[in-house]
Formats: C-alpha cells, structure tokens, sequence
C-alpha cells in the first residue's frame, strides 16, 4: 500500500475531490429521504426515521467539513 508521501499533491488533491464529491453524494440521497419522510403524514415512527436519518448526516458534514480543510483552492 502506498502512502501519502508518495503520492503527488495534484493525486491528493483529486483524491480529495473524489472523496468530497462522495460525501456530498450520500449527504444528498439522505436528506431526499428526509423530505420524502417530510412529504408524508407525520407518524411516531416517521420522526423516528427522519431523526435516525438526520443522525447519519451529522458525521457526514463532519467529515466533509474535516477533509474540506485541506483541499487547496486553486486546484
């Protein structure tokens, strides 16, 4: 396995970008399934689904927000 050190900064950087795009992509297809959790007739079971979709959201936006720092903007 190779590591960091031996990979270029343009290969970390589009590394980066695959992974961020990743992220977002997921990030995504959950908060649609919130709405259309949203879209139908609230139920017990319904906030349960949105909450339980929202907690898998919030380590998501960490992570995007952690790997965000060290994406270099002019690339």
């Amino acid at each position: 396995m190779l590591q960091k050190n031996e990979m270029s900064d343009a290969d970390f950087q589009k590394l980066l970008k695959i992974a961020l795009m990743d992220l977002r992509i997921h990030r995504t297809l959950l908060e649609n399934e919130i709405a259309d959790q949203r879209a139908d007739l609230r139920t017990l079971e319904q906030d349960e689904a949105i909450e339980n979709l929202e907690q898998q959201i919030r380590p998501i936006r960490e992570d995007y927000d952690h790997y965000k720092q060290f994406l270099a903007e002019d690339i």
